[in-house]
């Protein structure tokens, strides 16, 4: 009994040594608290069964979502911001001329304040992944008029969204990613470091 942590009558802890003696009775904080988890059904984070549970998560959402945008921050709202996807190799003057079938005069007027091009494999780091084009108007009802519209370039028809519900489901998958990353470090032990 010599080894035995010291203890109160009724309530005492050994220093350091993770353990709580009630009374005479000695209790294992770390044993009761992995029984507690097991019995909830959340295996404890040092499990081989959580580790292999969240590596494969890991696993699967890259296999699912390989190419993911990488965001320093929340992005910002650009309401009057437009977007239209393709795999075609379109330039900036097939898509303005476009722009002008659907809205004669676009840049001379002032309703349209720039035409933008996204390669997304490079901002993604990947291949196969649609490029987009950003077209920043100055008003809501051009803005509507042009949703509803889309564009034809080369005459092949092409819808615009909004670049904020683009961006903001890129945004998410993101968070996704960061979460099940951080999940999958916590479980190795490893120190949460800034993704690449």
């Amino acid at each position: 009994q010599e080894n035995w942590p010291r203890s109160c009558p009724l309530l005492g802890a050994a220093e350091g040594s993770g353990q709580l003696t009630l009374g005479s009775l000695l209790v294992d904080l770390e044993a009761t608290e992995k029984a507690m988890a097991w019995t909830l059904g959340r295996p404890t984070k040092s499990s081989k069964q959580y580790l292999r549970q969240v590596m494969a998560e890991y696993e699967a959402l890259d296999r699912e979502l390989p190419c993911i945008r990488k965001f320093s921050s929340p992005p910002s709202a650009q309401p009057l911001c437009l977007c239209m996807e393709t795999s075609e190799d379109f330039t900036h003057l097939e898509v303005l001329e476009a722009l002008e079938a659907e809205l004669p005069g676009a840049m001379d007027s002032g309703r349209v304040s720039s035409i933008r091009f996204e390669n997304m494999n490079v901002i993604c780091g990947t291949a196969g992944r649609r490029d987009r084009w950003l077209v920043t108007v100055t008003d809501f009802q051009t803005r509507s008029r042009l949703l509803r519209s889309g564009l034809r370039p080369r005459s092949l028809a092409h819808p615009l969204v909004r670049h904020d519900d683009l961006l903001l489901g890129d945004y998410r998958l993101h968070l996704r990613r960061s979460v099940v990353r951080q999940r999958m470090l916590e479980a190795l032990g490893a120190e949460p470091a800034e993704e690449d």
